[in-house]
């Protein structure tokens, strides 16, 4: 599946094998590779995902690599791709579109979509079911008139909507045709997934880790590996806008979502009083996070500077974005503070970004929430090549380097 935010599994790999923890969580779980790697390693492995796309995947990798026969597998995916080239109808299963999918598929590619959701309808073996679920979304982009790019959607001048701009994506293979591809590469990789994660089941939950972590006991985990996202106004909701389509989200389901996630696009409102609210009486890990976000100068710093030039912002919304994306980091970062053991440790990923070519040190102001919710900052490493400014921005200022670091923090003892 095209996932171009996927995690490093060797990275994940290296620190499990030199922490050696028993119990490993990601809140932020994209497709579940820290679980998948730490449950393949044979330790008790947790994934907090709120996109279901991402849970779907992991979910069936885990499956594939647990018992999920690779003869049973290539059985019914033999079935599945008779059902798809059939020429009978099948209406009540066309495929969901909201407004920004419409128009991505040919007619006879969505009269096979509308077979494939038919025939997975009727398939009761949950494994079963969910490899061959992932295998038809994985290869719905393949089969559109639409790419990746960025954010957005990249839409070829085929597709039946109105353009402002398009492209000639060249040839586009039918659903059936893709699909049996991607089915022969799912059944030849069964085998090598039972190596790799065949250790165990992670745990994979659907849902916001703002509002679940609170739920996990004091010090239920021995190590967290994460990647968040990243404060650069990036909405998943667009970028996986036919997989979660394909999952059955309508229109007002993509608003939800893309409030509950973390506070990362300029379309998020706050969540600061219902994070409150919902918290109750027991708001302790909810007042230090407010407490460390309000106490920290440099995100305030960077908001004067940035509320003094305003007018200058090609969107107003972003210095929301910052207050909320740093507060809501600030709760997770509490969170952790509680649920990881003493001596515990945390790895985060994540990278500095820069508005108006004002740099915000997200390293350096997540590793002080960190020493403020009991961690010590070991080491922040940086990676040897960072990441460049955008194009507008280096017209303005020129091109300037920002740091990609990995963070480790160590739960202290006091």
């Amino acid at each position: 599946m095209k996932y171009k935010e996927g995690f490093s599994s060797r990275l994940v790999t290296d620190l499990i094998e030199q922490e050696k923890p028993h119990s490993v969580l990601d809140p932020f779980a994209g497709i579940c590779t820290t679980p998948l790697i730490a449950a393949g390693q044979g330790r008790q492995a947790t994934g907090i995902e709120i996109m279901p796309v991402g849970v779907l995947a992991g979910s069936a990798i885990a499956e594939a690599a647990n018992g999920l026969s690779r003869n049973a597998f290539g059985k019914r995916a033999s079935v599945l791709l008779k059902e798809v080239r059939e020429k009978n109808a099948a209406p009540d299963f066309a495929f969901p579109h909201v407004r920004i999918t419409s128009g991505a598929f040919s007619r006879e590619t969505e009269r096979e979509i509308a077979r494939a959701r038919r025939f997975l309808s009727t398939v009761r073996d949950e494994g079963l079911r969910s490899l061959l679920d992932l295998a038809c979304m994985s290869v719905l982009e393949d089969a559109s008139y639409t790419r990746k790019d960025g954010q957005y959607l990249r839409w070829d001048r085929r597709a039946n909507r109105p353009l402002r701009s398009s492209v000639d994506l060249g040839h586009v293979p039918s659903f059936s045709d893709a699909l049996e591809q991607r089915l022969e590469e799912i059944k030849a990789d069964i085998d090598a997934l039972k190596m790799k994660f065949g250790g165990g089941h992670p745990t994979l939950v659907t849902g916001s880790c703002l509002e679940l972590l609170r739920d996990i006991p004091n010090g239920e985990f021995d190590m967290v590996i994460t990647s968040p996202p990243y404060a650069n106004r990036y909405d998943y909701t667009r970028t996986y806008a036919l997989e979660l389509a394909w999952m059955g989200f309508g229109q007002d389901d993509f608003s939800d979502l893309r409030q509950r996630m973390l506070s990362a696009t300029v379309e998020n409102k706050t969540k600061r009083d219902a994070l409150a609210e919902s918290y109750g009486e027991n708001r302790k890990e909810f007042d230090r996070a407010a407490q460390m976000y309000d106490g920290q100068g440099a995100i305030h710093e960077v908001l004067n500077i940035l509320e003094d030039r305003r007018d200058e912002l090609s969107n107003k919304n972003v210095l929301r974005l910052i207050e909320q994306y740093f507060f809501e980091m600030a709760v997770v970062i509490s969170e952790l503070g509680r649920i990881v053991r003493p001596g515990g440790v945390v790895v985060m990923v994540n990278d500095n970004v820069q508005y108006l070519g004002e740099e915000l040190p997200v390293d350096f102001i997540l590793s002080d929430f960190a020493e403020k919710a009991g961690f010590r900052c070991d080491n922040i490493w940086k990676l040897a090549r960072g990441k460049g400014n955008s194009s507008q921005q280096m017209a303005r200022f020129g091109r300037r380097e920002l740091r990609k670091c990995v963070y480790r923090w160590v739960r202290r003892n006091d």
